[in-house]
């Protein structure tokens, strides 16, 4: 009888601790893909400067963060330049996409930072990244 009580009084103090451990593990996003590299590019050009960094991850997805900034916001349509800066996201033999910009002159508060984080769904692997101008 003594042994039964002190295996049922371990194996209570396992399960419990489990659970515990389960309780207290941190959520996570999305983990890297097995296999995967990021691809993470910092540019300046005379129009705008930033930095991206987009990350493949397990469930099919790319996170993209960073930040980009227009240097010559001007008041739009050519003052001084007219356009937005932003980046072009490059997806092998599909071409790409534009990525995140900033258009200061299209926005009421005219902000010239734009810093991201989000996640979107490539139609072919990402393979690099460049710093442009958009004209919206």
């Amino acid at each position: 009888m003594r042994r039964s009580a002190r295996t049922l009084a371990m194996t209570g103090a396992t399960v419990a601790v489990g659970a515990l451990a389960l309780l207290s593990a941190p959520t996570a996003q999305a983990a890297p893909a097995a296999g995967s590299a990021c691809v993470t590019v910092a540019d300046t050009k005379s129009f705008g400067r930033g930095e991206i960094s987009l990350c493949p991850q397990s469930d099919g997805t790319t996170r993209v963060t960073g930040w980009v900034e227009d240097l010559l916001p001007g008041s739009g349509w050519g003052k001084p330049d007219g356009r937005c800066a932003g980046w072009w996201i490059e997806m092998g033999a599909k071409g790409g996409k534009i990525g995140p910009l900033v258009c200061p002159h299209f926005t009421s508060s005219h902000e010239t930072t734009y810093k991201f984080d989000y996640a979107f769904k490539p139609e072919a692997p990402v393979t690099g990244a460049r710093l442009n101008t958009f004209t919206a």
